[in-house]
């Protein structure tokens, strides 16, 4: 009767470790899709809106990333030198979007928290430098 028992509970405990690994798989491809990388080159990039800046120097971008069956991503704001591609070198903070360019090249910044995230612990100022570019926050 223990012989039974021992067989039953290996054979229990190797399905479950079965379905653990398979589970632990699915979660480590489900936090590569989250992580894409910000690229211009990125496969699944959705490219919003962009605009390039008075001087012709720097061009931000409003995008996401379409996660195929879960949906799109968050929203995200970057700025980077025109001639660059790698859009996390100036990507603006959680908590802000771009909402357009000035005439002295500067960027102009809102807060934006949408209801789903929570509020940004990280706070921006007038005059930060992101990417070689100057930003204003307005409200």
């Amino acid at each position: 009767m223990k012989k039974w028992t021992l067989i039953i509970v290996g054979v229990v405990l190797l399905g479950i470790i079965g379905i653990g690994i398979k589970i632990n798989s699915d979660l480590n491809e489900l936090v590569e899709v989250f992580n894409s990388e910000h690229s211009l080159d990125e496969p699944n990039l959705i490219i919003i809106a962009d605009s390039i800046s008075p001087n012709k120097k720097y061009k931000y971008y409003e995008y996401q990333f379409d996660k195929g069956g879960l949906g799109y991503s968050r929203i995200f704001w970057s700025v980077i030198e025109k001639k660059e591609n790698d859009l996390g070198k100036g990507l603006i903070l959680q908590g802000y979007k771009i909402i357009d360019w000035n005439e002295s090249n500067e960027l102009i910044l809102s807060e934006w928290n949408p209801t789903s995230e929570l509020k940004t612990v990280s706070e921006l100022k007038n005059g930060t430098i992101i990417n070689g570019t100057k930003i204003n926050i307005v409200e």
